[in-house]
């Protein structure tokens, strides 16, 4: 698991700096339409599945310990969400004002120059900001599948369960009568009523 967070943390700042190193503003400036479409699409569908989640909890006869890890899991994918959500939006505000600066930042001196290393220019710096930023939320989105699956995952054992306990009740109350009643059947089953 720490792994996946840290190669989480590490890919955004290396997509950051190959896409400064390889790729001019404009053309971030050139696909802004294609990104906030894309990011505005992301957070809409986050709006829509983090109730869904949130209304994941029934009872389905769970007992306490399943109960609590029910919500566990439901709070830990709800957290999820919001950092994504939040994320996303986030880069949506990068993406906008990064594009936005491109005329701005054309005409200005580079930030770092030398004679033996690349010259970063502000251009180059925006580009990390978007790129890296865009990279995170795609990252993250990754984990977005996992943790649906891993929820109906949980959700199906905890149903299986319930479903075994309550056929082992209905079991044990049908041995239960059978030994009462020494018959299977109800007293007067199949007995016929005359009308009057």
């Amino acid at each position: 698991m720490k792994g996946k967070t840290l190669l989480s943390l590490l890919i955004p700042p290396l997509v950051g700096v190959a896409a400064a190193w390889g790729t001019p503003l404009a053309l971030w400036y050139d696909m802004k339409e294609g990104l906030i479409a894309f990011l505005g699409f992301l957070a809409a569908a986050l709006v829509q599945v983090m109730p869904i989640t949130a209304n994941f909890l029934q009872s389905d006869k769970l007992t306490p310990t399943e109960a609590e890890k029910l919500l566990a899991s439901l709070t830990r994918q709800q957290h999820y969400w919001i950092g994504l959500l939040t994320a996303t939006i986030v880069t949506l505000v990068v993406v906008i004002v990064g594009v936005a600066l491109k005329d701005r930042v054309e005409g200005l001196q580079p930030l770092f120059e030398h004679s033996l290393f690349m010259d970063i220019s502000w251009g180059a710096v925006v580009v990390f900001f978007v790129a890296s930023s865009l990279g995170f939320v795609l990252v993250k989105m990754l984990g977005l599948f996992d943790g649906l699956l891993s929820l109906h995952h949980l959700r199906g054992e905890l149903v299986i369960n319930s479903a075994k306990r309550d056929a082992a009740e209905k079991a044990t109350k049908l041995q239960q009568s059978i030994d009462l009643n020494g018959q299977i059947t109800p007293e007067g089953y199949g007995q016929i009523i005359r009308p009057h």
